[in-house]
């Protein structure tokens, strides 16, 4: 073997590893830090979700006289969503966005109508979510950068004439500061307040963001979400985690079977184990699908707004299986080069 040869083959190796990182070099330093780090997908601007929950059982405990201990199969639980994100101002020294959500949640029941009156009241109203986010990072030049998102949701099994009442609106906020120590670590700490574990509470939050090397990396917010990354190429990408998601509905029983209480709230939290694949379609056109398991943490209905009001019905979910399908829209590659300057 020649000397050119050897050459041509150390010359192969450099650009191979250097392929291999510029995945992780869609932006150059600015001057202001990034608080994510190198090599994660480009942001979701417009997501269309459906999931499926199939089979599973539903036990509940009266702790009032108007009900009756009561259990059921739900045959099928389907859930869709709808999410678009765009940019306000999307500057190297300040970005904020905001974002626009509905969801739609439907029971099925398998012996329909079912001897509970709250099971036959689920079935006939899906639960419903309408909300808009706001987003604002806020960088520095040195290494520490500031994150705020907020929000505000319309939650609940409402008619459409009813979407402007009070009592469906819930409101969520997560301040946090941060710092970036290098392009493969990024964490930050702070709090939250909002419903993710199915009640209002305040509780403190950690953002752990690391890259192992360039195939896997790991992307946290403790205590909501811990998910593994595995990079394959930038066209796609592997997860594998857990999840808590929690919400509150405002049940409107004005001419329901619970026309006897005055508001009724349906408090609702699981956890979620998932195995996820994302593959680029197009340049800016995306594929997600999802597999797993969900555990139900509390599923209850009380007769008000607060962590502490009484439960008229405490429910329990059986484990299920989970599966879900997305298409999602990214910014084109074009869009980071023009703003970066790449």
């Amino acid at each position: 073997m020649n000397k050119h040869t050897i050459s041509i083959i150390v010359l192969s190796v450099i650009s191979y590893n250097i392929c291999a990182q510029e995945i992780f070099s869609w932006s150059k330093e600015t001057g202001y830090c990034t608080p994510s780090v190198v090599g994660l997908p480009r942001p979701k601007a417009f997501v269309f979700k459906y999931e499926l929950q199939p089979n599973y059982k539903i036990t509940s405990t009266a702790k009032d006289g108007n009900f009756e201990n009561s259990n059921a199969q739900i045959n099928r639980n389907r859930r869709l969503d709808f999410r678009l994100r765009f940019p306000i101002i999307n500057k190297q020294s300040l970005t904020i966005a905001a974002g626009l959500k509905y969801s739609r949640e439907e029971f099925r029941f398998e012996d329909y109508p079912t001897g509970s009156k709250f099971y036959n009241n689920l079935e006939n109203r899906d639960l419903k979510s309408i909300g808009a986010h706001l987003y604002v990072v806020k960088p520095t030049k040195g290494r520490k950068y500031f994150i705020v998102r907020a929000g505000a949701d319309f939650n609940g099994d409402y008619p459409s004439d009813k979407i402007n009442a009070r009592e469906f609106l819930k409101f969520s906020v997560t301040p946090l500061i941060g710092w970036k120590k290098n392009d493969n670590l990024s964490y930050a700490i702070g709090f939250s307040y909002g419903y993710t574990f199915g009640r209002p509470l305040i509780y403190p939050v950690l953002s752990y963001n690391k890259n192992f090397n360039c195939n896997w990396g790991i992307e946290s917010l403790l205590p909501i979400s811990l998910k593994l990354r595995y990079t394959k190429n930038e066209k796609n990408f592997f997860y594998t985690g857990l999840e808590l998601q929690g919400n509150s509905y405002r049940l409107d029983n004005s001419d329901s079977v619970f026309s006897m209480f005055n508001k009724l709230y349906l408090f609702h939290s699981q956890l979620r184990f998932t195995i996820t694949y994302e593959r680029e379609l197009h340049d800016w056109l995306w594929f997600g699908i999802e597999g797993g398991v969900r555990h139900g943490l509390t599923f209850n209905v009380t007769d008000g707004p607060k962590a502490n009001s009484d439960a008229v019905l405490k429910n329990k979910l059986s484990d299920a299986t989970l599966i879900n399908a997305s298409i999602f829209v990214v910014p084109p590659k074009g869009f980071f080069k023009k703003s970066t300057g790449i």
